[in-house]
């Protein structure tokens, strides 16, 4: 049993259990990012993916899968791509981030909020599956979605969502450049009015700011908005429930309110006259 036991010491324990994967990876860890079309006004179809972007960590070296690269690679003009020129370059795109992801199954994959259908992981493997592709799967329990850990040890209220969202926004209170980074409506903008590469340089720089941003979260020194009194939810409900879950802490805390009272009940005499 341990000694202090709470709610939030728990969430911020299950944050380092998460992020302990890196410890035993060996420096085998891989920030990803990728942009897409926009989820809206698509009819029932899956957006399409445009750039996907991984740093190694170990390396320090960046690789980038795009439309913009894979279109030059099949000398196609990407500004007059028809739908089947699109799905091409896309499936060899795709073709080439599972291959190499194939030969980093092993890595540990960080990421930013890729956990849905609609983003992510599943939503990658999706559409490749429409595109011909084979279904192809990165384990589970080599990915972690950094937010996730966050808002774990920091509470849901590390950062704003608000005007920018949490990454950029988070990025900017902790003097990490974000420029050519884009918020996704905007790399949604880009792809339709064909700025693929602004969409690249948007993807790659926000695989930069995530490995900052980790960087500084394991140096302890992240920059956050989160208050002390939200961290160890320190209001009375909550240590009420310390108290709760952990016998040792109640006794602790009896003791020195007994040593407060006792410390105190001179002044409370003088004052109200009942010594």
């Amino acid at each position: 049993m341990k000694l202090i036991n709470s709610y939030r010491i728990k969430q911020r324990n299950e944050s380092k259990s998460i992020l302990s994967k890196l410890d035993t990876a060996n420096r085998k860890v891989l920030i990803i990012h990728y942009s897409c079309e926009s989820f809206y006004d698509k009819a029932g179809y899956t957006p399409r993916v445009t750039c996907i972007g991984v740093l190694n960590r170990e390396s320090n070296e960046s690789i980038v899968f795009s439309l913009h690269l894979q279109a030059q690679k099949h000398k196609i003009d990407i500004h007059n791509m028809s739908k089947d020129d699109f799905d091409k370059v896309e499936k060899s795109m795709l073709d080439e981030f599972y291959d190499y992801s194939k030969h980093h199954s092993s890595y540990v994959w960080v990421h930013w909020n890729m956990r849905t259908a609609s983003y992510g992981f599943q939503a990658i493997s999706n559409r490749y599956e429409i595109l011909g592709g084979d279904k192809i799967l990165i384990p589970d329990s080599n990915k972690i979605d950094l937010p996730e850990v966050f808002s774990k040890y920091y509470t849901y209220s590390y950062e704003a969502h608000k005007p920018n969202g949490q990454l950029l926004n988070l990025a900017e209170r902790n003097k990490v450049s974000t420029r050519d980074a884009l918020v996704g409506i905007k790399e949604a903008e880009s792809f339709e009015q064909k700025q693929y590469l602004n969409l690249q340089m948007s993807t790659m720089r926000k695989v930069e700011i995530i490995d900052r941003l980790l960087s500084k979260f394991e140096s302890s020194s992240l920059t956050h908005n989160a208050r002390l009194k939200e961290i160890y939810d320190l209001t009375i409900p909550g240590i009420y429930l310390m108290a709760k879950e952990s016998p040792i802490f109640l006794l602790i805390l009896s003791f020195f309110s007994f040593v407060a009272g006792a410390a105190l009940e001179p002044i409370v005499q003088k004052i109200f006259g009942t010594g």
